[in-house]
């Protein structure tokens, strides 16, 4: 009985930490584009084709990959096919140091793994497989065994239901709702984070300015993540 009352205390207290990547964590700079363009030229011969997305910041990957695909008709190879090559372009962009870790994400990240009450999870539009070779320039995988992530048809709100659910099981921890929090730099990821009743940090380091974000309603707006003691103070208020 002592270690059932025990386990429900920390339920009780505990918060997760749903992280965005791309303008939240790391500046990719453009590297996830011009990879898939590369990709996609090899396998169709088709140069700068995924230019016609105009915004991806907060978007899904399949998304993206699915307009492509039918706005060239590409049939094949599949999709499956085109994610390999990505992943190999992928590499070869972050290889030549075309991505940047934001300000104070490090200290953010250890500092959460020190708080017994903090965990980690992904929640962003990546594919998984692009998102760890994103993460990996920079050692940042270590933070984040699990995570939602961008698959076939799901719309953003169920990637960050699925990192909520595998948290779940991974940490072996029930999250309330409003504990909650997802982190983010787009008006995408405040829209979607309300949809599962999820509190929201928004930061203005990548896809929408300070004042969009602001209209938007976040719980807290912070212009980057270097104030560490003023994103604690919200995730334990």
């Amino acid at each position: 009985m002592g270690e059932t009352i025990e386990l429900w205390r920390l339920v009780a207290i505990s918060t997760l930490l749903l992280w965005d990547i791309d303008g939240t964590l790391i500046s990719g700079r453009g590297a996830g584009r011009r990879a898939m363009n590369k990709a996609f030229q090899q396998l169709y011969g088709v140069s700068d084709a995924f230019d016609l997305v105009e915004d991806m910041a907060g978007g899904l990957d399949y998304a993206f990959i699915k307009a492509v695909f039918a706005k060239h008709q590409a049939k094949a190879p599949r999709i499956d096919t085109f994610l390999e090559a990505y992943f190999q372009t992928l590499e070869a962009e972050v290889a030549e140091g075309r991505t940047e870790l934001l300000p104070g994400v490090l200290d953010i990240l250890e500092r959460g793994v020190r708080e017994r009450s903090v965990f980690h999870s992904l929640g962003t539009g990546n594919v998984e497989g692009g998102a760890r070779i994103k993460l990996q320039v920079f050692d940042l995988n270590r933070f984040f065994p699990v995570g939602g992530f961008s698959e076939s048809e799901a719309e953003r709100h169920l990637v960050l239901q699925k990192g909520v659910r595998l948290a779940e099981e991974y940490y072996r921890v029930a999250f309330a709702q409003r504990d909650v929090i997802v982190i983010g730099d787009t008006t995408r990821d405040i829209d979607a984070a309300r949809r599962i009743g999820a509190r929201v940090i928004a930061v203005a380091t990548g896809g929408s300015s300070a004042d969009e974000l602001y209209k938007a309603e976040p719980d807290l707006l912070l212009r980057d993540l270097r104030d560490a003691d003023a994103f604690f103070s919200f995730v334990q208020g």
